[in-house]
């Protein structure tokens, strides 16, 4: 027996370095030279998220299925005063759930929050003025992006299942008038999937691309299971009194095949 969970220990820590350098890698790709210090897959991780001010992550080996990473805003006084630090600082916290990748959902909100940011050429481990500070508490909430204008991003939790970062127009999502009244289905689990796979039906009646848009994103920003989920599989059909013909379209969200399948039962 004692072999038998040291042998799933070890393959916990593998799997769990494997997806440390998948996030990694993502943050390369996403953040160039706003990666900063040539981290490795053990962390530390510093992102440049505003002038002056740098995010920093560190976590411990079982991070991120089931180990807790911690945020630490580092910048001078006049950058970022205490109280700010500690209110943002705990909006991280919430947004993090076990077995979830964190780095870019934290990054984007500290960016989105602090008015985007970059440029921190000047940063220095050293200077006067840095301090740490951390809050504990946690939910989930995977919103970032900017409130009031621009554009809203979602960022999924975990990189491995292909799911795609997804933009929307800030303006669409805040609009009243393209709100939609969204239906709910009870989970059901679906045959030939694994025993943990559950599914769960949501329903809109829209007739615009505003109305698609907006109901994807409040189900993304505002419903917990559904930001975690592995997948998000979207199909819609609208008939286009403009254009005098139907629109449709669907998305499998990595999960190959599925859209389709989705697109189907609309015709």
């Amino acid at each position: 027996a004692t072999s038998f969970a040291n042998g799933n220990m070890a393959d916990d820590d593998d799997d769990n370095a494997e997806r440390r350098a998948e996030e990694l890698d993502a943050l390369h790709s996403f953040y160039g030279e706003d990666l900063l210090d040539d981290p490795t897959t053990d962390g530390p991780w510093r992102i440049c998220v505003a002038p002056r001010t740098v995010l920093e992550i560190q976590f411990p080996s079982a991070y991120p299925s089931s180990g807790t990473p911690t945020p630490f805003l580092r910048a001078p006084q006049w950058a970022l005063d205490q109280g700010r630090k500690s209110d943002l600082l705990a909006e991280l916290n919430e947004m993090h759930v076990p077995d979830m990748e964190v780095a870019i959902v934290w990054a984007e909100h500290c960016r989105a929050e602090l008015d985007d940011g970059g440029n921190c050429d000047d940063y220095s481990h050293d200077e006067e003025g840095l301090d740490v500070d951390n809050q504990t508490g946690r939910t989930q909430q995977d919103v970032n992006g900017d409130k009031e204008g621009g554009t809203r991003t979602f960022v999924p939790p975990a990189s491995k299942f292909g799911q795609p970062i997804r933009h929307f127009d800030a303006s669409v999502v805040l609009e009243e008038a393209n709100r939609r009244p969204i239906h709910r289905g009870q989970p059901f689990h679906p045959p030939k999937s694994g025993p943990s796979e559950l599914m769960l039906a949501h329903v809109a009646n829209v007739t615009s691309m505003d109305h698609v848009d907006w109901v994807v994103a409040e189900l993304l920003f505002n419903d917990k299971k559904v930001a975690k989920a592995t997948h998000n599989m979207i199909a819609y059909r609208f008939y286009d009194p403009e254009r005098e013909c139907m629109v449709s379209d669907n998305d499998d969200d990595g999960e190959k095949g599925s859209g389709a399948k989705l697109a189907a039962l609309l015709e």
